[in-house]
């Protein structure tokens, strides 16, 4: 399976988003006072992206090879979970120092408010806390048995349980949704309708159930990918367009980027035309923060914390303040994420491609990330 340059730099691009979002409530800005751009700058969106990624990248990976589903576990472990355990350990270690640097910030805002709550949550409650983390159950725990265990000390982690959830039951899932015959196939997406709205209401914001429409997406454009468009007139600029612009006015920003990137790909790889609408996509910058990602989307909360320790203390404004902790935030938060994929990420993913049963190239070539 070829490498899906576009997806690794798509991948990149949603980091960065990640970073500056979580940038703007450390100078009291929430993303509920900017109007028809707070859905740019709200929570979930690239997370819906990541998960709708998630669920396209691993159906196309168990396509290629198809292993025990043990295997695939233990795959998708070393694939998470070093460079994830080491995350969360140093925030457990800096808790003490975000909870001052948040009580000492000198903007207000909800955002800034719910940090507080929730770290005072992870160090009140800590043994609860880290053994959810550590065995990955923080997204599943009801908040009335134990309050901010989604978002525990590594406040974006709550989206690697949602990850790990879905990993538990994707093979499943392939084997009913990819498999055999049509009516099967239905019958089986029809049998996963009832878990889903049991579930989806969980009280943890990091149930599965709440993102498996995105994960459903991924997994039908799986399905889309593998049928030959070649010489179909319904493959088109215009109709990738009208479905996104559709998708928009519905007010799903995340399967409306989704739509535009993806059916350019499959323009792409069927029709043999449209390489350059996405080789912004393709470009180094992007490749190599693609290639980071993972570990950019857990770590970067680590600089941005200090820098705010460091900067409460400087008489600076709000404009200042936030170029300086942008500074900090990512001139500490590549290098460090750099050196934790070359040393941690990248010899996990090749001992997981030494596991009999467990596919090699698709996992090195379309990188997933949470």
């Amino acid at each position: 399976m070829r490498k899906i340059a576009e997806l690794d730099g798509l991948r990149g691009l949603l980091a960065v988003w990640v970073v500056l979002v979580h940038l703007l409530p450390s100078i009291g800005i929430d993303a509920a006072r900017l109007g028809k751009l707070s859905p740019l700058f709200g929570e979930h969106m690239r997370v819906q992206i990541f998960c709708i990624l998630s669920g396209f990248v691993i159906f196309l990976m168990y396509e290629k090879k198809r292993p025990s589903y043990r295997a695939f576990i233990y795959g998708r472990l070393l694939r998470l979970y070093p460079v994830y355990i080491l995350a969360f350990l140093v925030s457990v270690l800096m808790a003490q120092v975000s909870l001052a640097a948040l009580n000492g910030s000198p903007f207000t805002g909800s955002r800034i408010e719910s940090r507080i709550i929730i770290m005072e949550n992870s160090l009140a409650d800590f043994p609860a806390h880290f053994a959810a983390h550590v065995t990955l159950l923080h997204g599943i725990i009801p908040e009335a048995i134990l309050p901010s265990g989604a978002y525990a000390f590594l406040g974006q982690a709550w989206n690697i349980s949602t990850e790990f959830q879905f990993y538990l039951v994707a093979p499943l899932l392939f084997l009913g949704l990819a498999t055999g015959p049509v009516w099967r196939r239905l019958v089986a997406g029809a049998v996963c309708v009832g878990p889903w709205l049991m579930l989806r209401n969980w009280p943890n914001p990091a149930d599965l159930a709440q993102y498996a429409p995105y994960f459903a997406l991924g997994m039908i454009s799986f399905a889309v990918w593998t049928r030959n468009w070649g010489n179909s007139r319904h493959l088109n600029a215009f109709t990738v367009i009208l479905l996104a612009v559709f998708l928009c006015v519905l007010g799903n920003l995340a399967m409306s980027v989704w739509a535009l990137v993806f059916g350019w790909l499959l323009i792409q790889r069927h029709q043999n035309r449209g390489h350059q609408v996405l080789g912004w996509l393709r470009s180094r910058p992007l490749q190599w923060l693609g290639e980071i990602s993972y570990s950019l989307y857990l770590l970067h909360m680590i600089p941005l914390y200090l820098g705010m320790y460091v900067l409460n203390g400087v008489d600076l404004g709000r404009l200042s303040y936030l170029v300086a902790l942008g500074l900090i935030t990512f001139g500490l938060g590549l290098p460090m994420s750099w050196a934790c994929t070359r040393w941690i990420e990248q010899p996990s993913l090749r001992a997981s491609t030494r596991i009999p049963g467990k596919p090699d190239q698709a996992e090195v070539s379309v990188r997933q990330s949470a």
